[in-house]
């Protein structure tokens, strides 16, 4: 049951990425070229791009098995977090409106499936240097977040160049920044 669970997942997110990195875009979390549009299909052109090098990258460097073990380990990083996030709303600010309450256990058991998948390749031999990289990956991607994107403390040049960026790839590929 939990594979098929997990199989259905990993699914979703593969077919859904594009257009979780488009969303980031258009809101700002990420650089405006992956909010990039296709003005004639309605898909999200730069993401689809990026996820087929970042891919072809994984395939051609290592092989399946490392991409799939990739994305496994990134995927249970995030929802892991998400989960947590829950359980910390739920006591921090537990009278703020949301559309869907859920039971309390959910979040937790996701939680500590989550930890538990997440710790477990360190202690493997052959999977440790795997999971050090994708956790350098991870936590390498917070600088970059706050010098681009954070309002607070991105760079001026850095913002700069992005938004140049966006608009010579938005004009070369017929796309637009779509806020929808």
């Amino acid at each position: 049951c939990l594979g098929s669970l997990s199989t259905w997942e990993h699914d979703v997110l593969t077919v859904g990425t594009s257009r979780y990195l488009q969303a980031a875009g258009a809101q700002g979390v990420l650089p405006g070229v992956f909010g990039l549009i296709s003005k004639r299909f309605r898909t999200p052109v730069f993401a689809l791009f990026y996820m087929f090098l970042a891919t072809t990258l994984f395939v051609l460097v290592g092989d399946l098995s490392s991409l799939i073990n990739s994305a496994t380990y990134t995927s249970f990083a995030f929802t892991t977090l998400c989960s947590i996030g829950v359980i910390v709303m739920r006591f921090t600010k537990p009278d703020h409106p949301r559309p869907i309450k859920v039971w309390l256990i959910f979040p937790m058991i996701t939680a500590a499936f989550g930890i538990y998948m997440f710790i477990i390749p360190w202690f493997s031999p052959t999977r440790a240097m795997n999971a050090m990289w994708l956790a350098i990956t991870i936590v390498g991607g917070i600088p970059v977040y706050f010098a681009c994107v954070n309002k607070q403390y991105r760079l001026k040049p850095l913002v700069n160049f992005s938004d140049k960026v966006t608009a010579f790839v938005g004009k070369h590929l017929n796309s637009e920044v779509n806020l929808q």
